[in-house]
């Protein structure tokens, strides 16, 4: 018996960023009157010349990349005009910003968040972007107040990246359904074929609670021996896009772990057992159904009725 999600979407998910000009302070400062000041102030055509000279100095610095190469540095003519602003701004990667915090930079205003899920991050708000990285289940992370489509920008590794905003949430604690049942499912009953009493029980309390589940898979003749023994479920979602409900579920399967008589719980690529209480890495087995991305699998002890 086999049996797939209905539907097959992208894991979850900084474009290169305009850097905003710093201001520096470069207007002069007023000094004593020296024997210099009043060869200059004798001589105008003198200081004319030496402003020409200082001034091409100066451009000769930038374009061998000295100090004075940053674009976009206000320059200070005189004291009390108004500053003069570079056209071109640099292009800074992601990775640049390292050194910047977000204090620095009025326009970046955050908000703390929490995963839902694991997410990809992504260099654009796009499903098809380049993959920066990935961000566990339950992390805290800073997101920007900018959402493009399904995607919001957060702060990545010193830069930016995109992830699911459906995925992000302002607690740390997702809401966990209450309550068990024995009630029949209202998808039917035949996934119940072969299985454990204790199988069924899990089954039809998941069933009502979570109804955005795209298929149930239980016995089948091949594989582990949880599904052949009538030990198992899988509970199918979309990878990624309803990763979320995913970890939801697992956190309504340990809060019953004692009544469901869990064995162990799988769900991207980590595993979860009674005896540790904790979620640990998996090895990649190779494709998204093989590493648990699409498909929730909670298993009962042997012992199990």
């Amino acid at each position: 018996m086999s049996y797939q999600p209905r539907r097959v979407a992208d894991l979850v998910d900084a474009p290169a960023v305009v850097a905003e000009p710093e201001v520096a302070d470069l207007a002069p400062r007023r000094a004593a009157s020296t024997l210099t000041d009043k060869l200059f102030h004798r001589g105008g055509v003198v200081a004319a010349l030496v402003t020409v000279a200082a001034t091409a100095a100066a451009v000769v610095i930038g374009a061998t990349g000295g100090a004075a190469s940053a674009v976009g540095v206000p320059m200070a003519a005189a004291a009390g005009s108004s500053p003069l602003i570079a056209d071109s701004l640099t292009l800074i990667k992601p990775a640049t910003l390292k050194s910047k915090s977000k204090s620095q930079d009025p326009a970046i205003a955050v908000s703390r968040q929490y995963t839902e899920g694991s997410l990809n991050v992504r260099a654009e708000p796009d499903v098809k972007a380049e993959l920066l990285g990935r961000v566990d289940v339950a992390t805290k992370v800073e997101a920007t107040s900018e959402i493009e489509g399904d995607y919001r920008r957060i702060l990545y590794k010193g830069g930016f990246g995109w992830v699911l905003t459906d995925s992000l949430s302002d607690s740390d604690t997702m809401a966990v359904p209450e309550g068990t049942s024995m009630e029949p499912c209202a998808r039917g009953s035949q996934v119940e074929n072969k299985l454990r009493k204790t199988t069924i029980f899990i089954y039809r309390s998941v069933c009502p609670l979570f109804p955005g589940i795209n298929s149930v898979g239980g016995w089948r003749a091949g594989g582990m021996a949880f599904h052949k023994n009538g030990r198992a479920l899988d509970l199918m979602l979309d990878p990624g896009e309803e990763s979320a409900m995913g970890w939801r579920i697992t956190k309504y399967l340990i809060a019953h772990r004692s009544e469901f008589k869990i064995d162990h719980i799988i769900f991207e690529q980590k595993i979860w057992t009674p005896s540790s209480g904790a979620w640990r890495k998996m090895s990649d087995r190779g494709s998204i159904n093989a590493n648990h991305y699409n498909h929730v699998h909670v298993a009962v002890v042997s012992s199990a009725r």
